[in-house]
């Protein structure tokens, strides 16, 4: 008889696990709460305009790739992932503009029309990043479970790239000296909702990734990566229950044996993998954890929120696919919604055009403009129901001074806001963060949660909560680290690996 799988939410890590696991034989349940797939990476309809509900940037398109070819899948079959050129665009408060790319002659023309002393520098610090990149980047790709995985080989010789006592921004400063191309090459720290002052140095890695692999966009929106991942899922046998809200996990000693579902089902399963928000599960799903109690979450450091407009626009406008729009004192601004817990609509924001290169999200002449401004998390006790309408207004403006959408208002058809407080109550985004653990360096490798539960045996933990971290590409990983897990536990292999 097949071995049982529950699998707690259906977001991208918990679809990527079922598919690596169906694909071995076992049978995998997914409890979804909403109403369809994907969480924060799954899609919402305003009207006839259909936006991504969180990540709109695909990096690193092998690692999800990667997972559907372990998976006996082709990920081609089921999406087309097309490479963005000019990655995003970078307008800086003094006016300036910058159009990289992945491709290195025009990015080096680009350094060299907008930041020309800067070129040396800059083909430098990229032979540097490979360097560091084909050292460090295995160390990310294999499970932390005690203290003894920092002795393997690889790790001791990746430690001296990780230069682990310094800062981002600190490593950047041995390379650039104008302060927008330091900007252009460290704003990419919001992915993990952290300012380049405080992330580690080892982040440096994501410019290069964005400039070595490029951006890619797919299709209908990344939404449809899961989509297809649930595609993948029903074709092997597995099976999905949206609306579907799990109440606890089941235990008996350090076992678990199955979940409660909000209406008193019970599902018995033989092993069970959580893929809901990690604080929030800890908090909710087991009531009688040791080690993550609700006092141990509350002083744990968190990722910064976001506050977001989806507009339904009826109007097309002559601007890139991405752009980062900067405004006053980029430090300031980042300390405070960091550490001094205050929001800001003129410091950073970002403007999602897919209608650019992508006419499925809209009818014919329209667009859905997607705009994200980070701001604090819940700690900072902000009440964003009483706020929410003042700061949009402070985001339009912001837009409308700096941008070419001088016009945006008149031609708004469709409106959402989702601030903070809505990520916690609407998406059970512990505190907000929608960007999840802060990935400070006593909260990375070892020191995040494992991909193994530390209390149950029989317990996994795949998302952006646990190893490595936040973002799809990392999320494909904890997915792979935690099903050959389970697998070699199951069969009694450690050395067991997909191939």
């Amino acid at each position: 008889m097949k071995k049982k799988i529950t699998i707690i939410g259906a977001g991208p890590g918990g679809l990527a696990a079922a598919m690596l696991l169906l694909s071995k034989g076992y049978a995998v349940n997914i409890y979804e709460k909403e109403c369809s797939v994907g969480g924060r990476t799954g899609r919402f309809l305003l009207g006839d305009y259909i936006f991504d509900i969180g990540s709109t940037f695909l990096m690193l398109p092998q690692y999800i790739e990667r997972i559907f070819r372990l998976a006996g899948k082709n990920i081609h079959d089921y999406v087309e992932i097309t490479p963005l050129d000019p990655l995003y665009r970078l307008k800086f408060e003094d006016g300036t503009e910058f159009y990289p790319s992945m491709d290195l002659e025009k990015t080096i023309s680009e350094i060299k029309r907008v930041f020309p002393d800067q070129v040396e520098n800059y083909l430098r610090f990229q032979h540097d990043e490979q360097y560091r990149f084909n050292r460090i980047e295995r160390c990310f790709k294999i499970p932390y479970n005690n203290l003894y995985d920092f002795l393997r080989p690889s790790f001791i010789e990746a430690l001296p790239q990780m230069n682990i006592s310094g800062s981002l921004r600190g490593r950047l400063e041995k390379y650039f000296t104008n302060e927008n191309m330091r900007l252009a090459m460290s704003f990419q720290t919001k992915y993990l909702g952290m300012s380049p002052w405080q992330a580690p140095s080892v982040y440096s890695l994501i410019s290069f990734i964005e400039y070595k692999w490029g951006i890619h966009h797919v299709t209908g929106g990344l939404n449809q990566l899961t989509l297809a991942m649930s595609e993948v899922v029903k074709e092997y046998g597995g099976r999905i229950y949206t609306s579907t809200r799990v109440n606890k996990i089941l235990t008996k000693g350090k076992k678990a044996y199955g979940i409660v579902l909000d209406d008193g089902t019970t599902v018995d399963s033989d092993y069970v993998i959580i893929n809901a928000d990690f604080a929030y599960a800890m908090s909710n799903f087991l009531k009688t954890k040791k080690k993550f109690t609700d006092s141990n979450l509350k002083k744990r450091a968190y990722s910064c929120s976001t506050f977001m407009l989806y507009l339904g626009v009826n109007k097309q406008y002559e601007i890139p696919h991405h752009n980062l729009i900067f405004g006053e004192d980029f430090k300031d601004y980042m300390d405070n919604i960091t550490m001094e817990k205050r929001p800001s609509a003129s410091s950073l924001l970002y403007i999602h055009n897919p209608a650019a290169t992508d006419s499925t999200l809209a009818p014919h002449g329209k667009s859905p403009i997607y705009i994200l401004v980070p701001v604090p998390n819940n700690k900072s006790s902000i009440n964003w129901d009483e706020i929410k309408h003042n700061f949009r207004r402070q985001v339009l403006d912001f837009i409308i001074a700096k941008t070419e959408l001088k016009d945006i208002e008149r031609h708004i058809e469709q409106e959402k806001i989702v601030t903070p407080l809505d990520w916690q109550s609407d998406f059970n985004v512990y505190n907000g963060a929608v960007f999840n653990l802060s990935h400070d360096l006593n909260q990375m490798f070892y020191f995040r949660p494992h991909n193994r539960s530390e209390e149950l045996s029989n317990c996994y933990i795949t998302g952006g909560g646990t190893h490595p971290g936040s973002g799809l590409p990392n999320i494909c990983i904890s997915s792979l680290i935690t099903s050959e897990l389970l697998i070699r536990d199951d069969i009694g292999d450690h050395r067991w690996r997909f191939e």
